[in-house]
């Protein structure tokens, strides 16, 4: 849990936005995933990010990572991604392209009813709607409960319990599904906001 002091002793790594979705078809099993970073600040600069499967069961097709900071998208799949099980354990992840992102907009307000991120790349338009909003919960995490198990992590959650991954006006299969986070019961679906990843030397 946080240190108790007025100035924490730990090495941010980044702080920022880290929406993301994740559906699920009638099986239960993953059918479409996104995950979405807006960096403000890092050790390789700031910039945004995308990791999109169209097909979370099969490598290549139209699964791609899309930044426009190649170095941070990097150290992002690197040191974070591959620690979220339910990102790297899955085909896609593998062999798993890096194309550049041209220009990420957000739109709505986090407090109504509806939220969208609308994404750019070389050859994909990809919008991202987050629809039934929560009210806003404030998470601080200690190492034990974060997917690296090296950082603190702070932020500000707002789940949805409806959302779609649109590829070029074209939605992707599947609903959010049901997860625990540190005893919160929530969505598959989820903002996060005022993100900030502590690492604890």
């Amino acid at each position: 849990m946080p240190s108790g002091v007025p100035l924490n002793p730990g090495r941010i790594d980044w702080t920022g936005e880290n929406p993301g979705i994740l559906l699920k078809n009638e099986a239960g099993d993953w059918s479409a995933m996104a995950l979405f970073f807006r960096i403000a600040w890092s050790p390789k600069g700031a910039g945004s990010a995308l990791l999109l499967y169209t097909d979370p069961m099969q490598p290549g097709g139209g699964n791609c990572f899309l930044t426009d900071n190649e170095s941070l998208g990097r150290w992002l799949i690197d040191e974070f991604v591959t620690h979220f099980k339910a990102f790297a354990g899955v085909p896609a992840f593998q062999g798993l392209a890096i194309k550049p992102l041209h220009t990420a907009e957000p739109s709505g307000d986090p407090l109504s009813e509806r939220y969208v991120e609308r994404i750019i790349g070389d050859d994909v338009f990809v919008e991202l709607v987050w629809e039934e909003l929560a009210p806003p919960r404030a998470l601080e995490l200690p190492a034990s409960e974060t997917a690296t198990g090296r950082h603190e992590m702070f932020s500000v959650l707002v789940a949805a319990e409806k959302a779609s991954i649109l590829v070029d006006g074209r939605p992707l299969p599947g609903k959010p599904g049901r997860r625990v986070q540190a005893g919160l019961e929530s969505s598959t679906a989820f903002l996060y906001f005022c993100e900030t990843w502590i690492r604890r030397e």
